[in-house]
């Protein structure tokens, strides 16, 4: 199972922690941020299931309590701070788990695995595709790459089977998971079959190099995501 993170960090340095814990092969960062607005915007656009935050002078806790306002329920946050005095009010907050920081590696170990014990029920399994008359129940899982034909969307299965859907890739992005990146006006890729990438060229490989589809500048930021985590 891969589950998806975000950081807020003003210092820069918890990104650096995590990678070197070498305890985040299952976990995909979708993006790290610095300032109160960004965090904000990056939490809502990108909806990831769990949340590393720094909190200090320049980016407060008071920040979960304004998610409230816009989310049913808040991600697993995980609150970092130099202090231990400062668990009981990020508890009362919404903080799921406290480290403090610089981050002991093998606490960071244990967050992972109580996260990964207490949200097992994170695993999309089907996706309805409806054409002509027919409705298709295919695993998400088997979904190698989206592609947009107007007002329809074609689906490109791992076993060579393509489906078109009678809705548009819009519609069908926000009924898939975070794994599913848009690299492309026209294209969503699922991060599982990304087997080359060439930036010269701009150009993705998917499925062992079967599918040679392009990206776009546009979508730059998803290509270094797709990249960090395959690296």
């Amino acid at each position: 199972m891969l589950y998806s993170y975000l950081i807020i960090d003003s210092t820069g340095l918890v990104l650096k922690q995590i990678e070197s814990s070498q305890f985040d092969e299952d976990y995909l960062c979708l993006g790290v941020y610095a300032t109160y607005e960004s965090a904000l915007n990056g939490i809502l656009e990108h909806k990831p299931q769990i949340l590393f935050f720094h909190f200090n002078d320049v980016i407060g806790i008071q920040l979960l309590l304004e998610l409230h306002q816009y989310l049913n329920e808040l991600p697993y946050v995980i609150g970092i701070n130099e202090n231990k005095t400062e668990a009981y009010t990020a508890l009362k907050l919404g903080v799921s788990d406290y480290l403090l920081f610089p981050i002991i590696p093998t606490e960071l170990h244990k967050s992972f695995l109580k996260f990964s014990k207490l949200n097992s029920r994170y695993s999309e399994t089907k996706i309805c595709i409806k054409s002509s008359g027919d409705h298709h129940f295919i695993s998400i899982d088997d979904i190698v790459y989206l592609k947009a034909d107007n007002n329809t969307t074609d689906f490109y299965l791992k076993n060579g089977k393509q489906i078109s859907g009678f809705k548009t890739m819009k519609f069908f992005e926000s009924q898939l998971p975070f794994y599913f990146f848009r690299i492309h006006n026209s294209y969503i890729v699922n991060i599982h079959f990304v087997s080359r990438i060439n930036l010269g060229k701009n150009d993705c490989y998917l499925l062992d190099n079967q599918y040679k589809i392009p990206f776009s500048r546009g979508y730059k930021e998803n290509i270094d995501t797709i990249i960090r985590r395959i690296q």
